[in-house]
């Protein structure tokens, strides 16, 4: 009886070493691949096809600008987010869109700013977000919450960095 529980055990061992097996909550391998697809597609041909449901800011939209992405891990989980900013001589590199794997949709842009108001990673991944509050700017630091799809709030006033971007579209 021990030999044909420890046979199936092994049985069972063996077939899930050799499947590709989905772990709830496990972010797929390369999962931004369709997302910097579709930048990539927009930024050549002007946003022709581009998607009603995943509006794209006129900034991106103004060939006067550059684009490009970086792929960083800001929750500590071993998987890349995606982040879209401008390629220009600014000291601080300005990201526009956070796209990040969302464990119940998918591929979800979780952040998206525009029209003067940015998204900047500083120190320790922690994201500086500018908007527009009433007649103001706020500006809140957040961190990704390792625990789920979210981003915390922090009391953080560390300075933004510069950081090099891989571009859409090759000079």
């Amino acid at each position: 009886m021990k030999r044909r529980i420890l046979s199936l055990m092994f049985t069972a061992v063996f077939m899930l070493s050799a499947c590709q097996v989905s772990l709830p909550n496990a972010v797929p391998k390369n999962w931004y691949s369709g997302t910097l697809d579709y930048y990539r597609e927009g930024f050549e041909t002007g946003w022709k096809n581009e998607d009603p449901k995943f509006n794209i800011l006129d900034e991106m939209k103004d060939p006067a600008n550059k684009f490009g992405y970086l792929l960083t891990d800001l929750n500590g989980d071993g998987a890349d987010e995606l982040l879209v900013g401008i390629i220009d001589d600014s000291e601080e590199t300005r990201f526009l869109d956070v796209v990040i794997w969302h464990s119940d949709i998918g591929a979800f842009r979780i952040f998206s700013v525009g029209d003067g108001y940015y998204i900047y990673l500083c120190d320790e991944n922690v994201l500086r977000m500018d908007s527009w509050y009433g007649s103001e700017t706020k500006t809140d630091y957040m961190v990704y919450n390792p625990e789920g799809d979210t981003f915390i709030n922090v009391d953080d006033g560390s300075k933004p960095r510069a950081v090099e971007l891989t571009p859409f579209i090759e000079d």
